[in-house]
């Protein structure tokens, strides 16, 4: 999959089909961000 990413109407319904594939969530707030399930980081993004 690395090296032949699916189409983005692909990729929604492999996500749609098997949720455990989204694994990172992404936080923005304003030019802030975070990555992943770290929740003191969410408080400082926040």
């Amino acid at each position: 999959m690395k090296e032949h990413p699916p189409s983005r109407t692909e990729a929604i319904r492999l996500m749609s089909a098997h949720p455990n594939l989204i694994k990172r969530p992404i936080l923005l707030h304003g030019s802030k961000i975070a990555l992943g399930f770290d929740e003191d980081q969410f408080r400082t993004v926040l």
